[in-house]
């Protein structure tokens, strides 16, 4: 680098080690049932509105919306959203779907529900409709290669205007005719006008035609081509009047049109060369003849087309009428409607749609674009063979598709196989803390489990089986997942929400708390922290109405210690709550959620933070990096707010990263190892206060 004699400031990185960024909490993964959504396609939304516009609302089939509205209205911000459907190709999701035909009754466009070009399945579809109109791409008319114009007879000058002999033109093709009116001031003497006068008068009064004098002396009027150009139409002038003083004597049948481009057999110019693209289907018609070629070349400036097939016989080029004969794009447009077949039903319009695939229009191109494509259906080319420009779907009047279905998913669509990436391993690839189901299944909870674990950066939230805190089975059911370490939590009863799509005066509907509680986790996080267990008063559920059943104190104390599942409550003067923050591990480590979701936070938060660290010599300097610049300031930011137990920061955490666990052996194997220890903050559960007698303190004494 070569320095400026004076002062130089370079700014450099330096030695100092990049300070970790605590990873993200509390974001939600919602392995449900939706009315619609592309399968095994987890989709982030940050608002219950985004839910609804991907995913569809309310419906029969299913809890997943009920949940996430949970999850959002308790302070949950961030979700992963996994549509489950049946799978079996018997009887499972299938897409509501529909075959357009052309003109020659041969299937050419197949369209299927789905969301821009993947396959979004079931009945949700069974309402909507789409109609064919035809395209609205504008036509071009042939080249106007020279305006029109019209002469006089031959005049011999002076000319004797006085009688000031108006002219009448009728220009463009306007209905009304322009009127000229000479006036005697116009001439030096109008008994014996000269040619310059007149044409020099004609030109003073408009500007829609133009008045020269040709060499043999006769008038000319040329069209400026001003109206034309607003009517988009040909040039053309038409005396209106016959004028014989200015050598206009008869009136014309028909108006002199301005010369228009020769259309040959490949070939031929157009008036606007930017409504047609290479490879384009185009129509070239007269009204009585028509031909459909295919474009190879546009000109940029002598706006000239070059097609294929040419014009040979039947038409041949010289059939055509030059003056009515226009080029059209062959497209067409396709409108969907969703849940009726009037204009308030019509969710989408696609135009200017064509079938020839080698075109940017192309329709099952536009309406399968992953960004900007239909969110209601995707588009198959069933290959019709009926010929270039003849494969457009012909028009056709709204029709409702072939109804499609849901189908029953099974514990296994729930649960999903890790190498294709469904169920709960479609969220590999995604960034999450807190993972559901809305299924309780021991095999679907099991494997959420074992899935959380794998990971080992999130926990699974579940719930008991409906109706089971009341038919005393769902501590048994919640023995039946405990274990020494397990990532994840039940709760229990069920909550009352109100339902939105039920029936009757106040319709509502009990589900699984598992959206509202994670939504509680994000709140709590938010304002007290990862280390607040979501618990207690604070944790009160919003948009419960009331429990599925109401737990005793000794029903909640047996059902948490010996079935590690946490109560939700009807607590008085606090509303409904969550009132205990168990995991399902019986070591007393791991016994509280908050305390895993504080490992997974800083296990998260070294992962991403360290990694700067790959490819650094690996010495002394860097294990003091990593250390004292890196891992010890992080650490002592959760010590000051609270994170760990009682005690200073050098007892309730160690960090070692040093010779002892770096050895030579293990350097030379390019091992770098870091350790971290910490005492984590536990919650007050089981609150004991003692209440007693102790003797008077009063004495006596003699007088």
């Amino acid at each position: 680098m070569a320095y400026n004699i004076g002062l130089n400031v370079v700014e450099v990185d330096g030695t100092g080690a990049p300070a970790i960024v605590g990873a993200s909490t509390s974001v939600g993964a919602f392995n449900i049932l939706t009315m619609r959504g592309v399968p095994n396609w987890p989709s982030l939304v940050t608002s219950f509105r985004q839910f609804t516009d991907q995913f569809g609302a309310y419906f029969t089939g299913g809890y997943g919306a009920y949940m996430v509205k949970g999850f959002f209205d308790n302070g949950g911000q961030f979700a992963y959203i996994n549509r489950v459907v049946a799978t079996d190709p018997t009887t499972g999701a299938a897409g509501a779907a529909i075959s357009l035909a052309d003109g020659g009754n041969k299937n050419t466009l197949g369209l299927t529900s789905g969301f821009r070009g993947m396959q979004d399945p079931g009945a949700w579809a069974n309402d909507a409709y789409v109609a064919v109109k035809g395209g609205s791409a504008p036509s071009s008319r042939l080249l106007e290669t020279a305006l029109a114009f019209i002469q006089s007879d031959p005049l011999v000058p002076p000319i004797n205007m006085g009688a000031l002999p108006s002219l009448t033109v009728q220009v463009d093709g306007e209905s009304a005719a322009t009127v000229i009116n000479f006036v005697n001031g116009d001439f030096a003497n109008p008994a014996a006008a000269t040619l310059p006068e007149i044409r020099d008068a004609i030109n003073q009064r408009t500007t829609k035609l133009v008045a020269s004098i040709s060499n043999d002396s006769r008038l000319v009027l040329t069209s400026t081509g001003q109206v034309a150009r607003l009517r988009k139409d040909w040039t053309s002038l038409k005396i209106g009047v016959a004028n014989a003083t200015l050598g206009f004597g008869a009136v014309p049948a028909q108006a002199t049109l301005g010369t228009i481009a020769a259309l040959a057999a490949g070939s031929g110019r157009v008036a606007n060369s930017d409504a047609f693209q290479v490879a384009d289907a185009v129509l070239i018609s007269d009204g009585t003849r028509s031909a459909i070629v295919k474009i190879l070349r546009i000109g940029s400036d002598s706006r000239a087309i070059e097609w294929t097939p040419v014009l040979a016989n039947n038409p041949a080029p010289g059939d055509f009428t030059l003056a009515s004969t226009t080029l059209t794009p062959v497209e067409f447009d396709l409108v969907i409607y969703k849940g009726g077949t009037d204009d308030r039903s019509v969710v989408e319009t696609w135009a200017g749609l064509s079938m020839e695939s080698d075109v940017p229009n192309y329709a099952p191109k536009v309406l399968n674009d992953s960004a900007l494509g239909s969110r209601y259906l995707t588009a198959t080319d069933l290959h019709s063979t009926s010929g270039v420009g003849l494969t457009p779907p012909k028009k056709m009047d709204p029709t409702r598709l072939n109804p499609g279905r849901n189908g029953t998913p099974t514990a296994t669509d729930f649960i999903g196989d890790p190498s294709a990436h469904t169920g709960f391993y479609a969220f590999d690839p995604s960034d999450v803390q807190l993972v559901c189901c809305e299924r309780t299944d021991p095999t679907i909870v099991t494997a959420g489990l074992g899935y959380c674990a794998g990971r080992g950066d999130c926990m699974y939230v579940g719930a008991v089986p409906q109706a089971s805190v009341a038919a005393k089975q769902a501590k048994a059911y919640g023995q039946a997942f405990q274990g020494k370490k397990v990532y994840g939590a039940l709760y229990g009863p069920w909550v009352k929400v109100v339902d939105p799509i039920g029936t009757g005066a106040t319709p509502v509907k009990f589900i699984p708390p598992v959206g509202h509680v994670m939504g509680i986790y994000a709140r709590v996080e938010t304002s007290r922290g990862i280390w607040k267990a979501p618990a207690g008063d604070e944790a009160n559920i919003v948009g419960a109405l009331d429990v599925e059943y109401q737990l005793s104190d000794a029903e909640h104390t047996d059902l948490v210690k010996s079935g590690s599942v946490n109560g939700i409550r009807a607590v008085a003067g606090a509303g409904v709550v969550v009132d205990a923050s168990r995991t399902l591990s019986t070591d007393t480590r791991w016994l509280y959620v908050n305390v895993r979701l504080l490992f997974n936070y800083v296990k998260s938060s070294l992962k991403h933070g360290l990694r700067w660290v790959r490819q650094e010599p690996n010495r002394d300097t860097l294990w003091t990096a990593v250390k004292f610049s890196s891992v010890r300031p992080f650490l002592m930011e959760l010590w000051r707010q609270g994170a760990f137990g009682t005690g200073k920061p050098e007892q309730v955490f160690t960090i070692i990263c040093d010779a002892t666990n770096n050895p030579p052996s293990e350097v030379d194997q390019g091992n770098f190892k870091l350790e971290v220890y910490f005492y984590p903050s536990k919650p007050a559960e089981t609150i004991i206060i003692l209440v007693g007698q102790q003797r008077s303190g009063a004495t006596a004494s003699e007088a």
